[in-house]
């Protein structure tokens, strides 16, 4: 129960944090609106009991990098990362 509160927390702050940003490129709002896709499905899986705790905290981690990749303007390297986390979670 406290794994779900603290992995949920995490998805929030991650989700708002691109609603934030000012100033946005065209590339940089792609980048926001397949991160946001990603984030959900991983909030629906893990809601779902459908990752392991391991694999939960390692696609955790890979978001919180493909967000930086966002916000750095490193918009291939984000959606690399957004594809690996795709294939981890299975959609």
């Amino acid at each position: 129960m406290f794994r779900r509160a603290v992995l949920g927390a995490a998805l929030m702050c991650l989700m708002g944090g691109p609603a934030f940003a000012q100033g946005e490129t065209e590339g940089d709002n792609a980048c926001t609106q397949q991160l946001t896709l990603v984030e959900e499905k991983v909030h629906d899986k893990i809601e779902s009991n459908a990752l392991s705790e391991a694999d939960a905290e390692k696609v955790n981690l890979m978001l919180d990098e493909a967000d930086a990749l966002c916000t750095e303007g490193k918009f291939d390297e984000a959606s690399a990362t957004l594809a690996g986390i795709s294939k981890i979670v299975g959609n």
